[in-house]
């Protein structure tokens, strides 16, 4: 394991729990890109927020965001992509994707792989490009490195765990697919994302550590 990353993610593990395997990674090629339905609105800096606050109140609502439209079952499946141009050149590339580099996502987006994805997107305006995904006896953790630009060494922070349960394994290497490092994160539920080890050599001991 690499020393680092593993004193940062020691010190969110629970009283007894032990970590048995990490890797640093990043999402593959082929993993689809964020869908429309999960476009975040563009963040105020505190700046603004002041600003805005001397503003009279109905300046202020006329310049409020308008609250999102609930999103429809058949765009959470399709990921978003109906009828938008955006959409459509979104799934294009994706398709592309996918021909290239084979599929980085499968189960959609309300399996157990498509809501860790969709966690990934959303948890920050802008989503982190290296995660570090730990395996305790107890639980499946990924934290994301949120060091600033000023910031010679990575900083991981938390962004999605669940109970070790819920998570079938991992599988390196998978055929196929000409990539190296590449490993899939296989959930209870048979849906899989697929990631990228950082150093291409760690995917198949963290897998073997992981357990499969």
């Amino acid at each position: 394991m690499n020393k680092e990353c593993r004193s940062q993610i020691e010190p969110h593990l629970q009283l007894g729990e032990q970590l048995v395997a990490v890797c640093e990674c990043e999402l593959a090629p082929g993993v689809p890109d964020q869908p429309l339905w999960l476009t975040q609105p563009p963040q105020e800096s505190d700046l603004e927020r002041r600003i805005k606050a001397r503003l009279p109140g109905a300046v202020q609502r006329f310049l409020q965001h308008s609250p999102p439209r609930p999103i429809s079952r058949a765009e959470r499946i399709t990921g978003g992509v109906a009828d938008t141009l955006e959409g459509a050149e979104r799934a294009i590339n994706n398709g592309i994707s996918r021909t290239m580099h084979g599929e980085g996502l499968h189960g959609g987006w309300e399996s157990q792989a498509g809501e860790f994805l969709a966690t990934h997107y959303t948890a920050t305006h802008t989503p982190a490009s290296q995660l570090a995904v730990a395996f305790t006896g107890r639980r499946v953790l990924v934290l994301a490195d949120r060091a600033k630009l000023w910031q010679l060494k990575r900083s991981y922070e938390p962004q999605w765990e669940a109970p070790r349960t819920a998570v079938a394994g991992v599988r390196a290497n998978p055929k196929g697919v000409v990539q190296r490092g590449r490993f899939e994160l296989v959930f209870a539920d048979g849906s899989w994302i697929a990631l990228v080890a950082s150093v291409p050599t760690h995917a198949e001991p963290f897998a073997a550590q992981a357990g499969s």
